[in-house]
């Protein structure tokens, strides 16, 4: 193998003076097949040990070792250049999963979010993803039509990679550069920075399948609320992948996000919950509704245990909460948050639905006998096995319907208790530490008016006319 540099001494004017031009630190390498390379280092910095860490890149063309050299060194330069890992987008994305120590239910959320990201982009090398790759993502989701992959590749790409899939033994750099000119050279480099062309040895190409592979179907049509969701999950990831050193930016935070079609939350008026309060009350199960009518959230009224009920000081602590996981059933586990972790002072009326169901329970226990499942819980069966998450939704379901109220969700009870308190003159603090929340959040998301409400305000505002 012979080696030499790329660029060589020339004579500088003046008289009788040379002037020596500074050589690029580029060296022509030739193997004894006769392959040309041009290759060269860069110090990327000080490994752990002390050592230098010099890094080694190798290109079949002096022209594109110089672009790759001038680029290379800015960012070494910068402290910004990324070590080659051939790690893929769908491998980082499961590791970056199975590392999040949250709660399951937030942990099922971030798997649905990244799910079209692993379908779709799975294969693609995570540090060749760029923001072409999520902006064709975000046009399946909510279009529900995939680009062609020959619109994707360009024209000269397919004509490229059916050139090498015709031909299962590849094509030499020489024959490729004959065929499709520089032009196609360039398509070439993007075919293997994609991963859909190979380069085994120097100066040689292969086609990496055979055929398009059949991509996991991502369904499409979704809500613009969707992709922002998957886009916000896939940038935490990325944000992860950045302090790791795997790459240099975080491509989902360059994605235009799609516009969110803003949805009033639907709530009941005063009057219509208490017209629920009054309608369960014969119900056994009144004091779970009690709690929901309060504002607790489903998971936090079927979590609730006895030792958190404390008769004397008249509160309730929630401490747990049952949610449902796919894959996993309903599990109890922490609260949702730290601001939800709290201790409330409920009315008597609460209190003293809670002792009657406690003694019900009590009593349902000494029928049964052994038979009898001791949970602990105060949202329990006749049984005293706990009540599953969708058997409480469907049992309020049917509560309004019978009650003949606006059907509404269960959670909007919660929105319902937030405008009650705002409206009577809570404060938002008050408000947002009964609710388990941010105060800012309270605001933005359960400030709801009633039509009388608004109605004052004009009235306010154009000093009572009509």
């Amino acid at each position: 193998m012979s080696n030499r540099t790329a660029s060589e001494s020339e004579p500088a004017e003046g008289k009788g003076t040379k002037r020596t031009r500074r050589a690029e630190p580029i060296t022509k390498r030739t193997t004894r097949a006769g392959r040309v390379g041009y290759t060269f280092q860069i110090d990327a910095g000080v490994r752990l040990d002390g050592s230098r860490d010099r890094r080694r890149y190798t290109y079949p063309t002096l022209a594109e070792a110089r672009r790759e050299l001038r680029r290379i060194s800015t960012e070494a330069a910068a402290g910004t250049l990324i070590k080659r890992d051939k790690l893929t987008v769908g491998e980082y994305l499961a590791g970056w999963l199975d590392g999040r120590r949250v709660r399951p239910n937030t942990l099922d959320g971030y798997r649905s979010a990244l799910k079209p990201v692993i379908d779709h982009l799975g294969t693609v090398p995570l540090q060749h993803l760029d923001t072409p790759h999520l902006e064709d993502l975000v046009t399946l989701r909510l279009s529900g039509a995939p680009l062609p992959q020959r619109a994707r590749r360009g024209r000269r790409a397919a004509e490229i990679l059916a050139y090498l899939r015709a031909r299962p033994d590849g094509a030499a750099y020489s024959e490729l550069q004959g065929a499709f000119g520089g032009p196609g050279i360039h398509a070439v480099d993007r075919l293997v920075a994609s991963g859909d062309v190979l380069r085994p040895r120097r100066a040689h190409y292969v086609a990496a399948a055979s055929a398009d592979a059949d991509r996991p179907i991502v369904p499409g049509g979704v809500s613009g609320r969707t992709v922002c969701a998957m886009l916000t999950v896939l940038s935490m990831a990325l944000t992860a992948a950045m302090k790791r050193g795997l790459v240099a930016r975080n491509v989902a935070q360059l994605v235009d996000r799609p516009p969110i079609e803003y949805r009033e939350m639907s709530t009941w008026t005063p009057q219509q919950a208490e017209r629920f309060r009054e309608h369960v009350r014969g119900d056994r199960m009144y004091a779970c509704w009690l709690l929901t009518l309060a504002g607790c959230r489903r998971s936090e009224v079927l979590g609730l245990a006895w030792p958190a009920v404390d008769f004397n000081a008249k509160t309730v602590t929630v401490a747990q909460g049952r949610v449902v996981v796919r894959g996993a059933g309903t599990i109890t586990g922490e609260p949702k948050s730290e601001r939800s972790r709290r201790t409330l002072p409920m009315p008597a009326e609460v209190i003293a639905a809670l002792r009657a169901l406690r003694s019900r329970q009590s009593s349902e226990r000494l029928a049964l006998g052994e038979g009898y499942r001791d949970t602990g819980l105060v949202a329990v069966a006749e049984d005293g096995g706990p009540i599953r998450p969708e058997a409480y939704t469907k049992m309020f379901t049917r509560h309004c319907k019978a009650a003949g109220l606006p059907p509404i969700r269960l959670h909007d009870t919660r929105h319902t208790a937030a405008t009650r308190m705002l409206d009577s003159g809570t404060t938002v603090s008050a408000a947002a530490k009964w609710l388990g929340h941010d105060p800012a959040m309270t605001l933005r998301v359960y400030g709801h008016v009633y039509d009388d409400a608004l109605a004052s305000a004009g009235n306010v505002l154009l000093g009572g006319a009509n």
